[in-house]
């Protein structure tokens, strides 16, 4: 994994600068070094700890990927063949002040700038999954939260008596549709409402917004898995 490369700047730089298209300039709110549980157990570590299998990994767990929005691109740039657009074509729907969750590899990865003690990462607003708004929440890019949904399992040897289902979630927090995608073949499920029992498509990747219950903050100790709309094939029963 690289290094998260860094840049110094004054704020007099930050604000009358210009950021990429398609970029999210967020100001971190907090740093994974010291970082502590909602019950004042200490989990940060040093930033030269290797990350491992996501599955497993305490890197994984504990990577910033929530912050406050700092500035907003001009626009938002979708052209079909352009390999420099938005792989999807969708309403800009941040708003400076926003809080926003995004992809955990994105923010690793991201250029970061320094000022005046203050951090701030580059994220593409394609990786940025929802924001929050006071108590309102809002879906970016197509993206939907699931709650997991847990299957009872009957093998002796079990220290829990419920696995997650991964093939299938119930849905909790949905927003707009992508309108359109450089992919002919890609297409967004449109009639999706809070409460309903889907069905992923097969091999969808589906990976947790926040990894930790104990370090979650977008709601409380709930988690949820984040899909997008074209990797839902069925809804099953209504909410």
């Amino acid at each position: 994994m690289a290094e998260t490369l860094k840049q110094k700047l004054t704020k007099k730089e930050i604000d009358e600068g210009v950021i990429p298209q398609n970029q999210v300039l967020v100001e971190m709110l907090y740093s994974s070094e010291g970082l502590k549980s909602k019950g004042g157990i200490l989990v940060g570590f040093s930033t030269d700890v290797e990350w491992d299998d996501e599955t497993t990994s305490h890197k994984a767990d504990v990577v910033e990927i929530w912050a406050q929005v700092y500035k907003l691109p001009e626009r938002l740039y979708f052209k079909r063949d352009d390999p420099a657009s938005m792989p999807w074509d969708c309403d800009m729907d941040l708003e400076i002040g926003s809080l926003v969750w995004f992809n955990s590899i994105e923010s690793y990865n991201a250029v970061e700038i320094e000022c005046e003690g203050r951090h701030f990462r580059l994220i593409p607003y394609q990786d940025i999954y929802c924001s929050k708004r006071g108590t309102e929440v809002i879906m970016l890019n197509g993206y939907v939260l699931c709650h997991p949904v847990y299957t009872q399992t009957s093998h002796e040897l079990a220290i829990d008596d419920k696995k997650e289902d991964k093939t299938r979630g119930r849905i909790a927090f949905v927003g707009k549709p992508n309108r359109q995608y450089q992919r002919d073949d890609y297409v967004d499920f449109v009639d999706l409402q809070v409460g309903d029992l889907v069905v992923f498509n097969p091999n969808s990747p589906i990976f947790r917004l926040e990894r930790q219950s104990y370090l979650a903050q977008f709601d409380g100790d709930n988690l949820y898995n984040v899909i997008q709309r074209r990797r839902i094939g069925l809804v099953v029963k209504r909410g």
